[in-house]
């Protein structure tokens, strides 16, 4: 084919095109793009090392675009030689000139990643967020995994990785960086559950991965390598039932044990990110290790409404605070305590009586049991057990510990105070039980409800 054009010639821009990757089998296979010229005939020719010729190559014919064109020759290659960093040369002639592509094996530099993980989780404390940032690594051949206590993750809601990204150091070495970032359904935040990035690179003979872990104790926004410590533990301490059914006003404490000294302050927030006034931060603890506490003083109207409060705690190294909410948990029907003074044993060889008083089929679980003798407070050892749930409704006993000695005291009374907000709202403050040596003697005993005033004579 001939072919007559006024235009000038123009000689070719020549590419060298190498395989991505290492491939599998005995051969590796090269390309030469030469593009930019005109007219259209043009030849290659293949060499190895000294210019020693090779012929078992291919070549494309050439693709016009616009007013020029381009052309491709590819040929494989011994994977030996191309290991050994044989050199490959590929000559491009034309009748405006000649050029040349030289091939050599790129030297690759392996570098294992700065790996970084950082934890948040949202203020409805529904969803945990993590990111894992690999940093420098090379070659850019690498994955990103994540588990859960060295499993898969199965609350997983979505993950989302980036491509990675190329920047050239001091001596033009090519380094790469990276990012993954996974959303999970938040765990019990009492838990020490370590999420685990893993990140996997190529090694230096090919077949090894070098991986490297990083874990992170969500609660605790903590990287660590086994979660054994935490920077902190944080601990939300409930405003006790004598404060809030008696008094209707309690202190709710967030108490931070710092086991690193790296945190700033504690603080607490309304449900709306909004500084509470009343309640200062505690700042005086940069710098140093032990228990420091945030206190809280709040109402009865916002404890029985179950109005939300965060407490905040700032750490150096840690990318958000960590937020610890408290919230009394409402739901269900309220329903009013039955109460029941039970003697104690009619022989004991102890030196000691206990007196119980069961409280049954309240609901919510918040109950305050005290006890009076002859009508007034005293010193003696009582104790209530924590609330028992049966069905939609909770139980407990309270129990007073009195000595022989003061048990026979025949004229002495007894009483056990129940304090419970659905008498609240019936004007009742209080239902009492009350007891005494001569009542225990008796078969009968009976159980009052009375609306106690402030100083009363307890009756059996």
């Amino acid at each position: 084919m001939v072919t007559v054009s006024s235009a000038t010639a123009t000689i070719p821009t020549v590419f060298p095109l190498m395989q991505c990757g290492s491939g599998t089998g005995g051969t590796v296979t090269l390309g030469c793009l030469a593009t930019g010229f005109t007219p259209s005939a043009l030849t290659y020719g293949w060499s190895k090392g000294a210019n020693l010729p090779l012929t078992d190559f291919i070549q494309y014919p050439p693709v016009q675009k616009n007013n020029f064109y381009q052309g491709v020759s590819q040929i494989q290659v011994s994977r030996v030689d191309w290991d050994a960093k044989k050199e490959f040369k590929c000559t491009v002639t034309h009748q405006a000139g000649t050029a040349e592509g030289v091939f050599v094996k790129p030297v690759v530099v392996y570098r294992v990643p700065t790996l970084k993980v950082l934890a948040s989780t949202s203020s409805e404390e529904s969803e945990s967020h993590f990111s894992c940032l690999a940093t420098d690594f090379s070659p850019d051949e690498y994955e990103l995994k994540w588990q859960i206590n060295n499993q898969e993750i199965t609350t997983k809601i979505h993950e989302m990785k980036t491509r990675s990204v190329e920047r050239k150091d001091e001596n033009g070495t090519s380094l790469y960086s990276a990012a993954s970032f996974l959303t999970m359904n938040s765990s019990d935040p009492t838990l020490k559950i370590s999420v685990t990035c893993l990140f996997e690179g190529k090694g230096e003979k090919g077949i090894v991965n070098e991986t490297i872990i990083t874990k992170i104790c969500p609660i605790h926004g903590l990287v660590d390598r086994d979660c054994s410590e935490a920077d902190v533990d944080v601990h939300i301490i409930e405003p006790s039932m004598e404060d809030m059914l008696l008094h209707h006003k309690g202190t709710v404490s967030c108490q931070v044990k710092v086991n690193k000294p790296l945190l700033d302050k504690i603080w607490w927030e309304t449900e709306t990110e909004n500084p509470i006034l009343d309640a200062k931060p505690n700042t005086n603890i940069e710098g140093r290790k032990g228990v420091f506490v945030a206190d809280l003083t709040i109402t009865y109207e916002e404890w029985v409404k179950g109005t939300k409060f965060v407490c905040k705690v700032e750490h150096k190294g840690w990318m958000v605070p960590l937020k610890i909410p408290y919230q009394r948990i409402n739901g269900g029907t309220t329903q009013r305590p039955s109460v029941f003074m039970l003697p104690p044993l009619e022989h004991t060889k102890k030196d000691t009586v206990t007196l119980t008083c069961l409280v049954k089929d309240f609901y919510p679980k918040y109950v305050f049991v005290a006890w009076l003798v002859d009508d007034l407070e005293s010193g003696l050892q009582y104790n209530t057990t924590s609330p028992i749930e049966n069905q939609g409704s909770y139980s407990a006993y309270g129990q007073l510990t009195l000595s022989l000695e003061q048990w026979n005291d025949n004229d002495t009374v007894y009483s056990c105070v129940v304090y419970h907000e659905s008498m609240v709202k019936t004007g009742t403050k209080a239902i009492v039980r009350s007891i005494g040596h001569r009542t225990f003697e008796r078969t009968n005993l009976v159980n009052l409800n009375m609306n106690i005033p402030d100083t009363c004579k307890a009756h059996n």
